[in-house]
């Protein structure tokens, strides 16, 4: 049992635990890279997108992460209103996948140039931010 982390109340988690916690958390994220896989085909030859991220989270469901190449770019889309456009394009393919539509995603808008900027451009780092 060497290794095993110790939960809040003391008690080292059995193995069974750790199998329960791990079929949660694979069906927490259950499609979200076909959600991310459809956004970057629907939405990378519209916008200036470079990325797309979509992660399971405690204080909403989802948290859908969408980079565009520059901080004006950013702006430029929140000023058209295509931010909704692109959190509306995430419900559907959320529900499309199977994940109900009882359900609240944020969306964060930010720039590549802003994570090579400030986070040496680790976008692991950027999503812990």
């Amino acid at each position: 049992m060497a290794g095993r982390a110790m939960t809040a109340s003391g008690k080292i988690p059995t193995d069974e635990e750790f199998a329960r916690a791990s079929r949660v958390m694979e069906e927490r994220a259950r499609n979200l890279d076909r959600v991310r896989e459809a956004v970057l085909a629907h939405f990378g030859k519209r916008y200036p997108l470079h990325d797309f991220f979509i992660l399971d989270q405690r204080d909403v469901d989802f948290r859908a992460y969408a980079f565009l190449e520059r901080d004006e770019d950013v702006e430029a889309m929140r000023k058209r209103g295509l931010d909704r456009e692109l959190l509306d394009f995430v419900y559907e393919e959320l529900e499309r996948q199977g994940r109900g539509t009882d359900i609240d995603v944020a969306l964060e808008l930010d720039s590549h140039e802003n994570v090579v900027a400030r986070f040496e451009g680790d976008y692991s780092l950027r999503l812990r931010a």
